[in-house]
């Protein structure tokens, strides 16, 4: 470490990221010996550090384990971001056209890390459904609109994403990987059977920002069901067009779709 970073270095501050950047990497609670472990330090040293964390809402605690997983405060603040609030208001109309053409929930989500991120969603207009909570995290890898992400990312940040991805993940499948978002990246979308609930198949389509990269990933879990008159085919132009009017909106910085002239 040079003198300068000695000099100026905050090792309590340190250490509470240390533990946030260890929570949201996990998929799972982790008790405080298991963050000390991972962390190389002794309860002791971070016992006050989680005190002080659940106490300001950064991280709660799971009442069935006893552990810790980050909480929505973090959440909470990323929303209030100018870029993040942007997104959110220019993509609402099309989220809610969508799951009412479909009959579908939709939602919205971003990049965090090696993580994706549910930031706006809404739920399917009719009785049944499958919906996603707002601030929902899952493995890039592991969802359609992650890789929908790393496919539409700039060849630097998806080289970024890909390295750590295999990092932070020993059974990260780097080949695999590669190939489904070459795939998703001719196709213009992404479709896959959910690997979290049988009978969903994930549609997702990117919203490309003013850099020409993906900034948000438009998606739908689609339920088939014995009353739908909307089968998977149909959906996905849907979807496709739906993200494309959001990628236009933000191009002129105008929520909600554009109005012809004649209406």
């Amino acid at each position: 470490m040079s003198e300068t970073a000695t000099k100026y270095s905050a090792p309590a501050l340190d250490k509470g990221l240390d533990i946030l950047e260890l929570l949201a990497e996990s998929i799972r609670p982790l008790t405080m010996g298991q963050i000390a472990d991972r962390l190389i330090r002794s309860k002791g040293e971070i016992f006050r550090m989680l005190v002080a964390l659940e106490r300001r809402r950064y991280i709660q605690r799971d009442e069935a384990t006893e552990g810790f997983l980050i909480g929505n405060r973090l959440f909470e603040m990323a929303m209030k971001t100018a870029p993040t609030r942007n997104l959110v208001a220019t993509a609402m109309p099309h989220i809610s056209l969508v799951a009412h053409s479909l009959d579908q929930s939709c939602h919205l989500t971003v990049l965090s890390d090696t993580q994706i991120v549910v930031i706006a969603r809404v739920e399917a207009p009719g009785e049944l459904g499958f919906a996603v909570r707002l601030g929902y995290r899952r493995r890039v890898d592991q969802s359609t609109s992650g890789r929908v992400l790393a496919a539409f990312a700039s060849p630097a940040d998806r080289q970024r994403l890909i390295n750590r991805l295999a990092e932070a993940h020993p059974d990260f499948d780097r080949a695999g990987f590669e190939a489904r978002i070459e795939q998703i990246a001719q196709l213009g979308h992404g479709q896959s059977p959910s690997r979290t609930v049988r009978g969903v198949t994930d549609l997702s389509a990117p919203i490309i920002g003013e850099t020409g990269w993906a900034v948000g990933a438009l998606t739908v879990p689609f339920i088939l069901r014995d009353d739908q008159h909307t089968g998977l085919e149909d959906a996905i132009p849907v979807v496709v067009r739906e993200a494309a009017a959001i990628s236009a909106d933000l191009a002129v910085g105008m929520p909600g779709h554009a109005t012809n002239a004649g209406d």
